[in-house]
């Protein structure tokens, strides 16, 4: 028994020793880019089971590499020509990979001849600072990543900035348990190899994910709850300087990370025109009044990008003024369905036009 006893820890030993060799030659302890305690989704694999709202049996793959960016780009950021900032809009967490607007205004612009890599570098939930922070923190950590243009869309996330959101925007955790945790996602291949196989074998039901598919369950009623604009932008006064500042300060960012910046007006998917009347999508038992606030709102951050833009001689384009949807581009209040996505992609490529290279 002692023989057997000391051959089991001799070959524990062994295993012990080979996985610490491993961790310190193909981990990112000592060698490769460090993202020390950046809070980035980085070596994520997932599957997703969108069959509450996408199509019946659907599962789609989600992913982001080392880098955590998302997307193909040849492996290599140097090839990286148009990267793609925002939030979940932009991330697209529950549409696969080959069907977000980022991967297909790659295509599009493809097929109109442009041999370009477009990137996706978003993050759920994060605004302008998340952005900001983004530019100062994480992408200089990607090796030889100089993109020509990088694509903002922005604005969604802005109208709830302050309100308990810090957490989307915060690339560095205050704890020091999550910095130690994060530390170690980010350094260790075999933490991120466990990571990967799980997600093969998990595929979430994102019945309740983002708005619980209210295009589903939702009914469309005419707005009779009226609020002044000049009231509203009263309010909103100092949110409304706040998120000004801050595009200033991304622009500038971006041009002296050597990009030329292009911000991108967002609209609501839970607001609709017909015929000449504003209608908006309410949910079983809400009020009897049904107020235009949060589109009145979201029209006024986009009069402020677009001011910016003005301001600043920067290129802008107008998506929420200009793009129309229909009713099944949505699936909740403001993320799209692969349809809508494809809308984005062919406006935003016929827009860009001859700001590429």
């Amino acid at each position: 028994m002692k023989r057997f006893g000391r051959i089991i820890g001799i070959n524990a030993g062994l295993i012990v020793i080979v996985l610490v060799v491993a961790e310190l030659i193909f981990g990112n302890w000592f060698f490769g880019p460090s993202y020390s305690i950046l809070n980035v989704p980085r070596n994520e694999t997932r599957y997703f089971d969108v069959s509450e709202f996408i199509s019946p049996g659907k599962v789609i793959t989600y992913s982001r590499d080392e880098h955590g960016l998302r997307g193909d780009y040849g492996g290599n950021p140097a090839n990286i020509n148009i990267l793609a900032i925002g939030g979940s809009t932009t991330n697209e967490r529950y549409l696969d990979d080959t069907e977000t607007w980022v991967h297909q205004l790659q295509q599009e612009l493809r097929a109109a001849g442009r041999n370009v890599y477009v990137v996706n570098a978003a993050v759920d939930g994060q605004s302008t600072v998340g952005h900001i922070a983004a530019f100062d923190l994480w992408f200089p950590n990607i090796p030889r990543l100089r993109p020509d243009i990088v694509l903002a869309y922005v604005g969604i996330n802005d109208v709830a900035v302050g309100a308990n959101r810090e957490q989307y925007d915060t690339m560095q955790s205050p704890e020091h348990s999550r910095q130690l945790r994060q530390y170690i996602m980010n350094h260790s291949v075999l933490y991120n190899q466990f990571r990967r196989i799980r997600g093969m074998f998990v595929a979430q039901r994102t019945r309740l994910m983002h708005g619980a598919n209210s295009y589903r369950t939702g009914t469309w009623k005419p707005v009779n709850d009226w609020v002044g604009e000049e009231q509203l932008r009263e309010e909103l006064g100092s949110a409304l300087t706040e998120y000004r500042k801050r595009l200033r300060t991304l622009a500038s960012r971006i041009q002296k990370f050597g990009a030329r910046p292009v911000f991108v007006t967002q609209l609501r998917g839970d607001f609709r025109y017909e015929d000449g009347e504003l209608n908006a999508l309410v949910q079983k038992g809400a009020d009897e009044k049904i107020s235009h606030r949060a589109f009145l709102t979201m029209q006024l951050f986009n009069d402020v990008t677009l001011a910016v833009c003005a301001e600043l001689a920067l290129r802008c384009i107008d998506l929420a003024g200009e793009l129309d949807f229909g009713p099944r581009d949505f699936y909740d209040g403001v993320h799209t369905m692969p349809a809508g996505s494809r809308k984005i992609a062919q406006f935003l490529a016929q827009s860009l036009g001859d700001s590429l290279k």
